[in-house]
Order: structure tokens, then sequence, then C-alpha cells
């Protein structure tokens, strides 16, 4: 058993990161064990008031975007997210299948002082969850791994968008930000 684990940070507003393997490395089952994150940002948020009729019913509360990881070394015989289009610019749940991409949970809360401090607690989600399934493997040495960030944007009223890449244009990944990924190999 080999754990491979996989650290960055929102240093630089992207949601993407590239890491080199520096062993070779022979497996035919992978786990996606641990992930744990700080990730909280306004543009992951989007702040829900109470509705005028029925006061009462509704207290005022904050959505945040739920999040995913996109693994470039998945292919369609180990993974693929099925998911439904938001409608814009395709027809309204329309299958948006995306493979390699593993949900993993919600954003953070940026807390309401007057300094917008984001939430610093770190999430954890524990697995084992079965990512490559009884299929030989061999990473070389040198084999590059990519890991993009997702997210849903919730900032548009009455609908989740679809499943987009964090990227420098959204800044929803900043330097407060950070995941750490734990992979077994086996």
């Amino acid at each position: 058993m080999v754990l491979l684990n996989f650290s960055f940070t929102g240093e630089n507003t992207t949601g993407s990161a590239t890491f080199t393997l520096t062993q070779e490395y022979k497996f035919k089952n992978a786990w996606l064990k641990d992930v744990k994150y700080t990730i909280a940002n306004d543009k992951l948020e989007e702040k829900i008031g109470a509705m005028t009729s029925n006061v009462g019913l509704i207290a005022d509360s904050t959505i945040t975007s739920p999040l995913a990881v996109h693994m470039d070394f998945l292919d369609s015989k180990d993974c693929v997210l099925y998911s439904l289009a938001d409608g814009a610019g395709e027809t309204l749940n329309d299958a948006k299948n995306i493979t390699g991409l593993i949900p993993f949970g919600n954003a953070g809360k940026v807390l309401a002082d007057a300094a917008r401090v984001s939430d610093p607690s770190t999430m954890s989600h524990s697995y084992p969850y079965h990512i490559i399934r009884d299929r030989p493997q061999t990473w070389a040495s040198g084999k590059t791994l990519t890991f993009d960030l997702y997210y849903r944007d919730v900032q548009t009223d009455g609908i989740v968008k679809d499943w987009a890449v964090m990227s420098g244009t959204t800044d929803a990944f900043s330097d407060l930000c950070s995941i750490d990924i734990t992979i077994q190999l086996e």
C-alpha cells in the first residue's frame, strides 16, 4: 500500500495544480482516501433573504457552492459524474457528464464582519472511494498528475449553475484557501 498526498493553496488564484511523480508506481486499485480543505470565498456563496410573505418561515441564510475535484488520470472506466444542465446554452436538465470529476463537499461561509475574513475551519471528508478498480496501471517516474477544482455558481437567483473550473477569472480559490488530497495505491 502506497499513500500519495497532494497539497496546494490558492496563492496563485487558480484552482489547478500539476504534480510530477519522482518514482514509478505499479498498482491495480486506487482509492481516494481523504480530502481536507479550507475553501471559503464570497464568490462561492449567496445570501438568501427571508420571504416577504410568510415572514418567519424562512430566516435569512447563506447557501454555499458545491465543490468537486477533477483528476486528469481517471477515465470513463474509472469515474464519470452524472449531472444535469442548468439550461444556459443548452436544454434544461440535459446530461452534462464529466469524466474524472468527484464531488467532495461545499465551500465554507465567509464571516459577516466588516473585514470579510474567511472562515478558517478545515473540512475533512474521509472515504475510501474506489477510483480505479482492478485495472493494472504503471505510473512512470516523471508522470504528471493534474488536479482541477470545480464549483457550481450559486450567485444567480433561483438557479445553481453548471460545474465550472475555478480559475483566475473567478478568483474563487483565493490565497486563504488550501486543499490536501490523499490517494492510496495497491
